[in-house]
């Protein structure tokens, strides 16, 4: 039993990369969100961006009341495919060269689109999007995803409020989509 050990804690550590289709109730859910005006959408990559292309249907909410935050501005960004941010200012990663924002509408949605990110810095399986919420306290909201989150990062993300575990799903054209509501905590317009 003892030299089975290391294999079990290897499974029992693993990530699960399996990427299931969405519902057709996920797939009407994401259609809800095209329709809206293009302020309400951020594209962070061209076509040509070497990755898997990412749909995100997000929600804003506020954390205590559950309310929908409305017209608030959003920041994203995230490193590439190789996990380099290529930021336009140096040692400023809020302009990496993939960068966008877009305003809630009146429900507090937003959809992105962008590529995949990708390992970021020197650990593997640490794949995220950076989430500025102006006027927010604090203002920094990271999106991680459970197929490329480790053991580890799932227990930190567990315990934070400011890290969200997007589960990925997808469509019938391959492309990754999660739905994900993020709680903002002590909300206060400017």
């Amino acid at each position: 039993m003892i030299k089975y050990l290391p294999l079990l804690f290897l499974i029992a550590c693993g990530i699960d990369r399996e990427i299931p289709e969405l519902t057709t109730e996920e797939s009407e859910t994401v259609q809800e969100y095209e329709p809206m005006e293009t302020l309400h959408h951020v594209q962070l990559s061209d076509e040509d961006e070497p990755g898997k292309p990412l749909i995100l249907a997000l929600q804003f909410v506020e954390r205590s009341s559950k309310e929908p935050l409305t017209n608030q501005k959003v920041h994203f960004y995230h490193a590439d495919l190789d996990g380099e941010s290529r930021p336009s200012a140096p040692g400023d990663e809020t302009t990496a060269r993939l960068n966008g924002a877009a305003i809630t509408d009146s429900l507090g949605r937003i959809l992105l689109k962008t590529t995949l990110p990708g390992d970021y810095g020197s650990s593997a399986d640490n794949r995220h999007i950076h989430t500025t919420v102006f006027g927010a306290k604090p203002e920094a909201y990271d999106i991680h995803f459970r197929q490329y989150t480790g053991w580890m990062g799932r227990n930190f993300i567990e315990g934070s409020d400011q890290h969200f575990l997007a589960d990925l799903k997808k469509d019938e054209s391959g492309n990754l989509i999660s739905l994900l509501t993020i709680e903002v905590k002590l909300h206060s317009k400017k």
